[in-house]
């Protein structure tokens, strides 16, 4: 920084302290510290000149800056010359690397093309010799071909003389490359003695040794087969080096047999020689023992599916396993192993899967189609999953999937193995049997119920006549379920289908295993039907609507369902969907809820007013509506989304499903509606019985304990059993529209009866009663709708017992219900009481 002068200097001009470059390249310069000092030293130097004042005096600081600048004009003069001198420098730096970077890549150059020089002659000295390397092997081929022919022609010298040693000694070596070379020559002496004419001697020498030579390759591949699968089956761990050395001698005779006619018979002895196709496990022999869990499951409808049949399950793990085990044999063994492997996949499908699955379908079709089909789909699903495995292991140590044509030969050996069994329309056929036996099995009781109340009643000739052919079908396929039920096929079988039939098994002569058999309701005719009369009991139960049937049939045809797209093809779907569609529609709906609501209108139709009607048929309304729900609705979310595939189809579908709903709700409402004719036909017959004393008896008569009539009280307590089995049939809209219905009629039945009547005052009192009566069940029903009608009822009711004043003021009331009513539309009522004239009414109604 800026130092001070000695204090013995007495200069009145201060000396500013030198500085340098190196003061401002300090890191410590700071600029205001630099002006602080030179600001110091000249205010020293005003305090040692003595003079006091108070003025400011700039001089001292003018010089001190002004000798300050000085210096720094000298030291910016002096750096600019440094930096003259340094950019010369530079200058002159930039320009000799310049040169030298030139002088560089100039001798760069020149090296790169004497290298590309020596490359080429070193490609041209390479090209040379590679040509005389052809060359080279050229020669050598033909050489060979030379040598070769040359020993060929001395073998078939030899053989034209009889003399085979020079082949034998070749083959008795026992190598690989001299087998090779032994079976090449035979295949060629072959060919040259077939186009060579005139000596047969010959001809039939070489192929006699062509024989022995192939059937001596065969022994020694078999050989070593054997003793490979023996060492293999005492040593379970052993290393890869081992299985190598085991295999040489199998290769080497596959290799041999290969070169020589192709490998056709060293892959047909290791396949029919193999010891799966040879082991009694793997043989199919005899039929199976229908014994066990799974076969008494196989045939009933209402235990799921037990899965794969166990003796076919075990004979798919045993194929899985050899599999598994000859693949690595094959891959190291043959050398075109993807060739064996499909001979060996499509024999063991062809022979042994295929053999066994038709004993199996044999054994289990005699059981029921039901259990065919079961055991055909866990079939079909448990092969296809051990064709998936095999795919995925493929033809190696460590699995890995199959190539693409052993592949295709696995799919092409399933798809014709279930092909007997799925092609064309023979799977759909054994579903509609399968059906259309439990169908009729379940609904056995049910048809032969109302098989037998159709015969009860009194019917034309064209009624017989009509209904003959649904009785003759209906009691054939009865007359065949009874007989499957008691039939002598296994035990499982007949329980299965009993169960079915919801019957105990009985033989076909009609006695049970508890006593002697119940007779069928109605008794009386001839044929099938009165034959099973004695061995079937069915119950007015048995002829009415279950929902727990129509739940089984259902379940039933959803598995049906589920096996028909897993087994057909997805463009069947849509047509095999109709298929059961209209099974369904059949069933269900024609033989089923059809012949039930048929039955209960027929009961409405035939009641005839002698007596109160039995409205028990009417219960069939509830389970028929919530069949109708459970069955409309897996048809729309479960059948008919399945056909979206075929527009046509599933229009087709729709028309049906549409149809079989307008069909079944015309039958009840049609069953509904008669049913509210004779309700009130009976209520109108109770009213005709209507005594004219009872609403004008004699003051004698008269008790106030009996204030109503027997008629009201009948008719009262029959609305209370219509209403009842109202509540517990119908539901919602239905049921209120029903009780409008009833109600309404039931008011103008009410009505017309109080104009039919003459009343006196004693009377009045009744038929109010009466009407009250009427009046307080319907308020109970909660109908809205007739409310005002009843009111007005119950008004002209009351008119019967007021008098003449209270009659006028009654009319003239503009509040109630009768303000609405012109008093001459009254005079109908009116005129029924008998002091009509004597009381002046007629009078006041003119008024």
């Amino acid at each position: 920084m800026v130092s001070e002068q000695p204090d013995g200097a007495r200069s009145i001009f201060p000396k500013v302290a030198s500085f340098s470059l190196a003061t401002f390249s300090s890191k410590d310069f700071i600029v205001k510290d630099f002006i602080e000092g030179l600001s110091t030293t000249s205010l020293a130097a005003h305090r040692r000149s003595g003079i006091q004042t108070t003025a400011f005096d700039p001089k001292p600081y003018i010089r001190t800056f002004e000798a300050a600048l000085d210096r720094l004009k000298e030291l910016d003069q002096d750096l600019s010359e440094r930096e003259s001198d340094l950019k010369e420098g530079v200058r002159r730096a930039e320009l000799d690397h310049t040169r030298t970077i030139e002088r560089l890549g100039s001798k760069f150059n020149q090296t790169l093309q004497e290298f590309q020089r020596l490359d080429a002659s070193i490609s041209d000295g390479g090209g040379t010799a590679v040509r005389i390397g052809g060359e080279l092997e050229q020669l050598d081929q033909q050489r060979q071909r030379a040598a070769d022919a040359m020993f060929l022609i001395k073998c078939y010298s030899d053989f034209c003389r009889g003399d085979a040693s020079r082949l034998e000694a070749l083959r008795g070596t026992r190598k690989i490359e001299d087998s090779i070379k032994c079976a090449v020559v035979a295949r060629q002496l072959m060919m040259v003695a077939r186009r060579t004419e005139g000596n047969n001697q010959s001809k039939d020498l070489i192929e006699k040794f062509s024989e022995t030579l192939e059937k001596d390759l065969l022994k020694q591949f078999d050989k070593a087969y054997r003793k490979a699968k023996q060492e293999k089956d005492m040593l379970k761990q052993y290393d890869k080096a081992y299985r190598k050395t085991k295999w040489e001698n199998m290769k080497g005779c596959a290799k041999v047999l290969y070169d020589f006619n192709g490998g056709a018979s060293v892959t047909q002895i290791f396949v029919n020689q193999h010891d799966f196709f040879i082991n009694m496990e793997n043989l199919v022999t005899g039929e199976i023992i229908a014994e066990g869990d799974i076969w008494e499951k196989l045939p009933d409808p209402d235990v799921e599916p037990p899965g794969v049949e166990p003796s076919l399950q075990k004979l798919i793990r045993e194929v899985k396993h050899v599999f598994e085990s000859e693949s690595e044999i094959i891959a190291n063994v043959f050398p075109q192993p993807e060739q064996v492997l499909g001979k060996f996949l499509q024999r063991v499908f062809q022979q042994s899967i295929q053999q066994r699955l038709e004993i199996v379908l044999q054994t289990t079709e005699k059981l029921s189609t039901l259990a065919y089909l079961r055991t055909l789909q866990a079939a079909r699903l448990c092969i296809g999953q051990l064709v998936d495995e095999l795919k995925a292991h493929g033809l190696t140590e460590h699995p890995s999937p199959l190539s693409s044509t052993t592949t295709l030969v696995i799919d092409q050996n399933l798809e014709e193995l279930f092909l007997p069994y799925l092609g064309g329309s023979s799977y759909i056929d054994r579903e509609k049997i399968s059906l259309d036996q439990l169908y009729a099995g379940v609904l056995l009781k049910f048809n032969l119920f109302h098989s037998r109340r159709k015969k009860m009643q009194n019917m034309t000739y064209f009624d017989r006549m009509k209904i003959s052919a649904t009785k003759v079908s209906t009691e054939v396929r009865a007359q065949a379920a009874l007989e499957k039920a008691n039939s002598t096929d296994p035990p499982t079988t007949g329980g299965a289908w009993s169960r079915v039939l919801g019957v105990r098994r009985v033989d076909i002569t009609g006695s049970e295993d508890t006593g002697a058999a119940p007779t069928f309701p109605g008794g009386g005719g001839g044929g099938a039907a009165d034959k099973l009369g004695g061995l079937l009991h069915a119950s007015e139960a048995d002829g009415a609507l279950s929902i727990d049937t129509a739940k089984r049939m259902l379940r039933w045809l959803a598995e049906a369902v589920g096996r028909s797209l897993e087994l057909s093809p997805s463009s069947d779907t849509p047509k095999d969907v109709l298929t059961l569609l209209t099974l369904l529609i059949d069933h269900m709906r024609k033989g089923y809820l059809e012949t039930a609501l048929d039955a209960a209108l027929e009961t409405a139709e035939a009641a005839t007013g002698k007596s109160e009607p039995d409205l028990g048929y009417f219960s069939e309304i509830k389970p028929a509506t919530v069949i109708m729900t459970l069955m409309f609705g897996f048809i729309n979310t479960a059948l008919i989304p399945l056909a979206s595939a075929s527009l046509t189809v599933r229009r087709e579908m729709m028309i049906l499903n549409n149809a079989s709903v307008s069909v079944l709700e015309g039958k009840i409402d049609r069953v509904v509606q008669k049913t509210l004719d004779v309700v009130l036909g009976w209520i109108s017959g109770l009213l005709g019985k209507q005594k004219k004393s009872d609403y004008r008896p004699k003051d004698d008569d008269v008790s106030l304990t009996t204030l109503q009539t027997l008629t009201a009280a009948s008719i009262v307590a029959f609305l209370a059993k219509v209403h009842a089995m109202a509540v517990a049939t119908l539901s919602g809209q239905n049921l209120t529209a029903f009780l409008i219905e009833l109600a309404a009629s039931l008011l103008s039945l009410v009505l017309e009866h109080m104009k039919k009547f003459t009343v006196n005052a004693a009377g009045g009192i009744m038929l109010t009663k009466d009407v009250s009566a009427y009046h307080a069940v319907v308020k109970g029903w909660g109908i809205k709708e007739v409310r005002e009608g009843w009111e007005f009822a119950q008004e002209v009711a009351n008119l019967f017992v007021v008098g003449q004043g209270a009659l006028r003021e009654r009319l003239a009331d503009k509040v109630g219900v009768l303000s609405r009513v012109r008093p001459g539309m009254l005079k109908v009522w009116l005129c029924r009481r008998e002091d009509y004239v004597a009381a002046g009414i007629e009078k006041l109604l003119s008024e």
